[in-house]
């Protein structure tokens, strides 16, 4: 019994010694890290690309006669045509425009560009243009005048434009068909025609009516 005793004693000795033993904290190796230089890239501009950005300019168009019809355009590329501009002026006035005359800067023979056809871009005609990169760009002025010659008529009424006005008693096609009928044509007619006059009655001498 004290042989069991003491086999006993000696295995709970040696579970606490188990349990007060400090345990091994595992060690976690840091992965080695190679120092990275700050990424600085600029990409490259439109122009080392080779491609050609569209150039803006600020256009303002006035007519010499009438001012209240100026307008302007803030930002158009120097591509834009002649022939855009003369669009944009008719459309203004709301019709055609005869012997529409443009000048650029000074309405002046010497700056008429009556000669010049309408697929002249403003880079033609030596407008320099600037590229749009960001909010603050000011962007160079071109002006144009332009002026034209208004229709001449004798007579006043000739100028003014017809307006067919609807008529009020519109009628159906069957209807009109059934009125214009040859048959129906012949009864409006009897309806129409006024009463045949009356042949006189003669009258003999003794006042009696003779009835032949």
């Amino acid at each position: 019994n004290i042989i069991v005793f003491l086999e006993a004693r000696f295995v709970l000795l040696s579970r606490e010694l188990t349990k007060m033993a400090p345990k091994k904290k595992k060690v976690i190796r840091k992965k080695s890290s190679i120092p990275m230089t700050p990424f600085d890239y600029n990409p490259p501009n439109v122009f080392e690309l080779g491609v050609k950005p569209y150039l803006y300019v600020k256009c303002k168009i006035c007519c010499t006669a009438l001012p209240h019809l100026n307008f302007e355009w803030p930002a158009v590329p120097t591509d834009l045509t002649l022939s855009a501009i003369k669009e944009a002026i008719v459309k203004r006035h709301g019709g055609s425009l005869p012997k529409l005359t443009l000048f650029k800067g000074v309405v002046h023979p010497e700056h008429s560009l009556a000669r010049l056809s309408d697929s002249t871009t403003l880079k033609d005609l030596g407008c320099e243009g600037v590229f749009m990169g960001g909010p603050d760009v000011v962007l160079p002025t071109i002006t144009f005048y332009y002026d034209f010659t208004a229709a001449c008529f004798d007579d006043p009424i000739a100028a003014v434009e017809p307006d067919t006005l609807a008529s009020r008693h519109d009628i159906s096609v069957k209807l009109y068909r059934k009125l214009t009928a040859p048959p129906a044509q012949t009864v409006m007619q009897r309806h129409a025609a006024p009463p045949a006059p009356t042949p006189p009655v003669p009258i003999s001498t003794s006042g009696r009516v003779n009835n032949k």
